[in-house]
């Protein structure tokens, strides 16, 4: 039998895979085994995993990864599953570190399959830069960068910063810092992070979080977030109930399968008179159905959340406050001028 570190780990990840997949239901030792005699893992053709191999890797599991696995009696069977989290954010790290595992584990055990997994790339954000960040998160230690922005006509500015938090957005990562020069909260974008150190200086993170987020006890990093699309900061943008209505039972359902906010809520409802998905002589880019769904959220509509509606084209309406459909028109106008 195979005992290479690397081996043991994607039995480990196999393992820890199986039982994400099971869900709040958690899978049985029966059912572990009888997936372990088919696994491309089980070189010797065990019939199962002994008990004493099995609790080594769960202990090896939660060593490694950080990930608890919890055992309960349910319709009369034992069943392991991954323990709840005690926060948003410790389950969204656990889903994208699960996430990556598969897709690593799927990749390793078979060189034909890594040309049929088609991933999206992330800009050079990660690597030394992000590695760096990280140290500096686990240290709280402040960090000396040179970050150029994307307008036109930066310049390269050095700054020493006090790293709060890291944040993925739309194949990107992003940091949120404290910058004591000028007592202020910034986003970095990590793939316009040039030259970056960590430093001596330790900072209190307590501090930080207080001067980030306020005084609220409670507060929480994603807090900073939460009335915004994505990583655009804008205060100067007023906090709004927007309502927008969007058109045919396609977007209706990609708006509910993956809403844009935490905030959004479906507010009113219309199905299509008809069950075809497409009218006889329309084209793609006409509306096939008359069903729609009106939207609310509460969020500063900045530049980014004002770009992914209007990504969506005739299908999406702004219906409310009036300031914002004016704004949203007047972005259309112009947008159709560019073909007259």
């Amino acid at each position: 039998m195979k005992t290479s570190t690397s081996y043991l780990v994607a039995r480990y990840i196999w393992l820890l895979n199986l039982i994400y997949e099971a869900g709040s239901y958690g899978i049985s030792r029966e059912e572990i085994n009888r997936r372990w005699r088919s696994c491309i893992y089980n070189d010797n053709h065990e019939p199962e995993i002994s008990r004493k191999t099995f609790y080594n890797y769960k202990c090896e599991i939660e060593s490694l990864f950080g990930i608890i696995l919890d055992v309960s009696r349910i319709d009369g069977h034992f069943r392991y599953r991954i323990a709840e989290e005690d926060s948003l954010q410790r389950s969204q790290v656990k889903r994208l570190l699960l996430n990556s595992l598969s897709i690593n584990e799927a990749v390793s055990s078979g060189s034909e399959l890594s040309d049929r997994i088609l991933l999206e790339d992330i800009p050079s954000a990660g690597g030394a830069v992000l590695g760096t960040i990280l140290q500096a998160l686990r240290q709280n230690r402040a960090i000396s960068l040179v970050h150029k922005s994307f307008k036109p006509d930066s310049q390269p500015v050095a700054s020493v910063v006090y790293p709060f938090c890291l944040k993925l957005r739309e194949q990107r990562w992003y940091m949120l810092a404290w910058k004591p020069s000028d007592s202020s909260a910034r986003v970095y974008g990590l793939d316009r992070i040039g030259e970056c150190v960590v430093t001596d200086e330790e900072f209190d993170a307590r501090k930080v979080a207080k001067l980030i987020l306020g005084s609220s006890r409670d507060a929480v990093p994603e807090d900073y977030f939460r009335d915004y699309y994505g990583v655009l900061i804008d205060d100067t943008v007023p906090l709004m109930d927007v309502t927008v209505r969007v058109f045919t039972s396609q977007y209706v359902n990609y708006f509910r399968s993956l809403p844009l906010h935490s905030s959004q809520v479906e507010v009113r409802t219309v199905a299509a008179s008809h069950t075809s998905d497409s009218v006889a002589g329309q084209t793609s880019y006409q509306i096939a159905d008359d069903a729609y769904s009106d939207f609310s959220y509460h969020i500063h509509p900045t530049l980014d959340f004002t770009r992914k509606l209007l990504s969506y084209g005739q299908f999406v309406k702004v219906l409310s406050p009036a300031e914002y459909v004016a704004e949203f028109a007047s972005i259309f106008r112009l947008a159709a001028g560019n073909y007259d």
